[in-house]
Order: structure tokens, then C-alpha cells, then sequence
């Protein structure tokens, strides 16, 4: 049992550690709007890679994110007849629910990687005059999609033990 406590501890340092980190992109990306905000509107001068780049600055922020939403637990729930649970039929309702995540985050995972892959091999970029390429947003997304994994087993394992035993995981 220490050994998974050891272990639930990592991934949510992982998922923490993450998302303050992909956090911390939101000022890049102000910077970025406020510099072609000025560039637009002040000087008529306007850039041609500002939009695409928060637009990439922010899909790593949206991806990235997932595990430490998860991780804080603010994910959206239903929750009209949720709220109202006890722990116990929560973490019931919860691992049969975890059910469709793994499905979904799976999926991402594993076609993710195919579309990593191959906009690596094909060299993908944007048809714009910036040509930005594609690849390294594309890696995000079965990178997020295993962070999101990861995290959603420490949960559903804290979720069975509460739900067997009634009692909250530590």
C-alpha cells in the first residue's frame, strides 16, 4: 500500500507540477495580444504571427491543463443529484463514470500519437505566411491525453477503495 501511496503522490506532483507550469503561458500570451493590440490599432501595423501564436500558446495551455484540472478536482460534474451524495455513493457513481473517461482519453491517446506521428514525418505547417508547424502542438495532445490517464487512475483507484471500503483514500 506504501508503494501506491509512493506512487499516487508522483502522478499528482506530475499533474501539479504541469499545470503550474502551462499555467504560467497565459503571460506569454498576453503579451503576445497586447503587442498586436498596439501593432493593429496604435501603429496600423499589423503582425502576421501573433494571432497564430497565441492561438498555439493557448492550445498547450487547454491541453496540458487537463491532469491538474483533474488533479484539483474541477472538472465539470452534474451536479443537481451529485452535490447531495455521500462520499461513498459518489466514489460509486464516480467508477462506473471513469468507465467512458479511460474510453475517451484513450481514443485520444492513441490516435494522438498516429497524428503526432505523422505530422513529424510529413512536416506539417500552417498555411499561412508564417508556415508555424503543427507537430509540436499535435505532440500535446496524446502527451495531455497521458497525463489526463495517469491522473484519472489515481482517482479511480482512490475512488474504488471509498467506494468498497466507504472511507476517503490518504
Amino acid at each position: 500500500m506504501q508503494i501506491v501511496r509512493r506512487v499516487f503522490l508522483l502522478i499528482d506532483g506530475l499533474s501539479s507540477w504541469s499545470g503550474k507550469l502551462v499555467s504560467m503561458l497565459i503571460f506569454p500570451m498576453v503579451v503576445v495580444l497586447t503587442y498586436e493590440v498596439i501593432s493593429r490599432y496604435v501603429f496600423d501595423r499589423p503582425t502576421i504571427w501573433a494571432h497564430e501564436t497565441t492561438r498555439y500558446i493557448y492550445g498547450f495551455h487547454f491541453l496540458l491543463g487537463g491532469a491538474y484540472t483533474l488533479f484539483l478536482g474541477s472538472h465539470v460534474n452534474v451536479d443537481i443529484f451529485y452535490v447531495r451524495f455521500s462520499p461513498r455513493t459518489k466514489a460509486i457513481v464516480n467508477v462506473f463514470t471513469y468507465i467512458l473517461f479511460f474510453l475517451f482519453a484513450g481514443v485520444l491517446l492513441w490516435l494522438g500519437i498516429g497524428m503526432a506521428w505523422q505530422s513529424i514525418l510529413l512536416g506539417e505547417s500552417s498555411p499561412t505566411p508564417w508556415h508555424s508547424p503543427y507537430a509540436p502542438l499535435k505532440i500535446a495532445v496524446p502527451l495531455a491525453a497521458l497525463l489526463i490517464l495517469l491522473q484519472g487512475l489515481v482517482r479511480y483507484v482512490q475512488n474504488i477503495f471509498t467506494a468498497v471500503t466507504g472511507k476517503e483514500f490518504k
